[in-house]
């Protein structure tokens, strides 16, 4: 078998060959073994594009709790990794390496590091290399989604429900205590909420406690980024769903009448994100898998088909500010929620939000532990099993 190596020169004298009607004497085992090399090349190359893409998924076949889209006339339930285009998003590959990559890394660092410091630090000193290295991955996605990683050129929006916003002078203080809104980020999400977020996460997983991760109301979908990026780091990506919420264009209008806070909502831009940005924001963090799923349309058309298709929540996170949006909420998706799991309430402290759950509780009979976050937000655990009335939503009776 003729071994010489098939280099420019000698491919050029073939095609000369040819031309002149000659037959080219090529070896079969070089031919074999060059078409396997390219085989092997363009096989690599792809599943590099599957391992590192989250934008389009490169299989025929989709995978999730339940089959979709589900389309209705005024919402839809989808996972944006397959049903959304990949031209339509704003990322074409993710700006941050993977959850997994990421913590190995650290691990590996801290191990390095600690050769060199005795830790006395009295948080992270009784942690394992992984936990502390899990911790720094979710310290950093929430310093990521809060924006307060990009320091002086960050600005801080003064917020508006009916007006232009106006940015000014990046304020840290207010940003930390969720007080302002973001100009880069993600989340309005001040870091006690996000912190709570990955405490009550990492309660119900080490608890056992099944269920899925669903927000209602996600503006840039920084609060749920957060949460899916909890739920990837402790291993449980591929058992939990996250469930994000949303018009995708804004709060509905209050017509309905139910509280006489639920008016002039819906005139509030700032807030009117769409879906496809959303979408981008999950995958520009390497998070857009096929358990992230996407519930379009006001709440009061959205949750009863999708109460339809969850079987367990472990945590609710209701961010809908409105009395309207709280209650089709709960009495939608409450019964649902697991013993020992959460319902967070974002917006309580002077917002109709707090009257639509105190409303629920007394007709119900229940009285849970409300506790505070921060000035603007509470959480309480559900500990015990109620019947919904439902025909109380059906005819609009919530007192």
């Amino acid at each position: 078998i003729d071994s010489t190596p098939i280099n420019s020169t000698t491919m050029r004298a073939n095609k000369e060959l040819q031309k002149d009607g000659i037959l080219c004497r090529l070896s079969h085992t070089r031919i074999l073994s060059a078409g396997m090399f390219l085989f092997m090349a363009f096989t690599f190359f792809e599943m590099r594009n599957i391992e590192t893409s989250t934008l389009k998924s490169f299989s025929t076949t989709r995978v999730g709790p339940f089959q979709m889209p589900i389309e209705g006339e005024s919402y839809s339930i989808s996972q944006p990794l397959y049903d959304l285009e990949k031209g339509k998003m704003f990322v074409d590959h993710p700006l941050y390496d993977s959850p997994q990559n990421f913590i190995s890394y650290f691990e590996k660092h801290i191990d390095w590091a600690m050769q060199y410091v005795t830790n006395e630090d009295k948080l992270t000193s009784s942690m394992s290399r992984r936990k502390h290295a899990i911790f720094a991955y979710i310290q950093f996605i929430k310093s990521m989604v809060s924006a307060t990683a990009f320091n002086d050129a960050e600005i801080s929006v003064k917020p508006h429900r009916t007006m232009r916003n106006i940015g000014i002078t990046f304020d840290a203080d207010k940003r930390k205590n969720g007080t302002d809104w973001t100009f880069l980020g993600d989340t309005m999400t001040g870091w006690a909420r996000l912190d709570n977020v990955y405490k009550l996460l990492t309660e119900v997983i080490e608890n056992n406690i099944p269920g899925d991760y669903i927000e209602t109301g996600v503006w840039r979908g920084g609060s749920s980024i957060l949460a899916r990026a909890i739920i990837t780091a402790l291993g449980e990506k591929d058992n939990r769903v996250s469930y994000v919420c949303d018009s995708f264009s804004g709060l509905p209008p209050g017509d309905r009448n139910l509280d006489k806070g639920d008016k002039d909502w819906d005139n509030t831009p700032y807030l009117e994100i769409p879906y496809e940005v959303v979408a981008s924001n999950f995958a520009k963090y390497g998070l857009l898998d096929s358990n992230v799923i996407f519930v379009k349309g006001f709440f009061r058309d959205s949750m009863f088909p999708l109460s339809k298709e969850v079987k367990r929540l472990s945590i609710m996170r209701l961010d809908g500010d409105m009395y309207e949006s709280t209650v089709d909420v709960l009495y939608r998706l409450y019964d649902k929620l697991s013993l020992g799991g959460y319902v967070i309430i974002d917006d309580w402290f002077g917002f109709p939000a707090r009257t639509a759950c105190e409303d629920f509780f007394k007709v119900h009979g229940i009285n849970p532990e409300i506790i505070a976050i921060d000035t603007l937000s509470v959480y309480w655990k559900k500990t015990e099993e109620i019947k919904i009335q439902y025909w109380r939503y059906e005819q609009s009776k919530f007192k």
